[in-house]
């Protein structure tokens, strides 16, 4: 007996504790002449998953006693579970606009000739764009396939800050107003240069506006800010007062293809990828990402980074 079985299993070992005060109602292996049999079983406790091996030993025509190895899998478990997700969105994400090219492609066939050409227009708009929403899909895995195994080409530069916000809110903001929205930036033009691969950057900060606008009603209003915290550290921010996000889906907004709301994020264009990328990109810079919401009141998201990266990184 040790530490960590006392641990994971809340008891605390005597010589008098019994088979059942250990594990309960799990089944003893059988010992008979010739044969020794051994029992896998599953259990939980405390929130922990754990296997637990059980196996006879001693002499057969003597009273033995049973020999039990532990496992914790809950780590194990839990990855074995977000593949599957991810697995399973993945299929779902891809045969969403599959099914749709290929009912409109049909229709255009089998009424080739016979159809307005309005119609032949609106069908054709519609395959090109779920096309390319299934471009991006397989871009934004590829960006995380990279990151995950370190390919990700980052080129570091030395850059203007201020230029980089800059560039962002001129992106956005003929998209802010054609939502009826007023967008905002707040940076001090004497912000320091910092180092870092200002496309990515700018990518990540492009991609955290354009959820501020597409979820923010008509007529909100939206801030771009940045502020130095000390020397080394810039925070960036992104603030609206939109249909914010309930407090339970918080935690996992930065998981791959996760939705608050699968339908809406899908008409709107989203992958469920977007806050993913942003956060392994940030996490690629050395800084990090946080998102703080209230729902019907707005969310806020900030980005910590550090200016002084060796222009070396990778």
């Amino acid at each position: 007996m040790n530490p960590a079985t006392e641990s994971y299993l809340g008891v605390r070992f005597e010589d008098n504790v019994t088979f059942d005060e250990m594990f309960g109602d799990l089944a003893l292996p059988e010992k008979s002449e010739g044969r020794r049999t051994y029992l896998q079983n599953e259990i939980t406790r405390y929130g922990r998953i754990l296997t637990v091996t059980l196996a006879p030993y001693g002499a057969i025509d003597r009273d033995g006693g049973v020999m039990a190895v532990i496992h914790d899998i809950t780590e194990q478990r839990k990855l074995d579970d977000a593949r599957r997700e991810f697995v399973a969105n993945v299929s779902h994400e891809l045969r969403t606009p599959l099914t749709n090219i290929r009912s409109y492609t049909e229709t255009l066939m089998d009424a080739a000739g016979d159809l307005p050409r309005e119609t032949e227009v609106k069908f054709l708009g519609i395959v090109t764009s779920e096309a390319e929403r299934m471009a991006r899909i397989v871009t934004d895995l590829l960006t995380l396939s990279k990151l995950d195994y370190n390919q990700m080409d980052l080129r570091f530069t030395h850059f203007s800050t201020h230029a980089m916000l800059e560039a962002v809110y001129n992106a956005m903001v003929l998209n802010a107003g054609e939502q009826g929205h007023s967008f905002k930036m707040e940076a001090p033009d004497l912000l320091p240069d910092m180092n870092g691969d200002r496309e990515r950057l700018e990518q990540v900060i492009v991609n955290i506006v354009s959820n501020a606008i597409k979820y923010t009603p008509h007529g909100g209003h939206i801030t771009l800010a940045a502020r130095m915290l000390d020397d080394r550290r810039l925070e960036i921010t992104v603030e609206d007062d939109g249909m914010g996000i309930p407090k339970d889906d918080v935690p996992r907004l930065f998981e791959r293809f996760y939705r608050v709301d699968k339908a809406r994020s899908r008409e709107k264009g989203g992958t469920g990828l977007g806050l993913a990328i942003a956060k392994e990109m940030v996490e690629a810079h050395h800084g990090s990402i946080r998102l703080k919401s209230e729902l019907d009141k707005g969310t806020k998201v900030t980005i910590l980074l550090p200016i002084d990266l060796p222009l070396e990184e990778p």
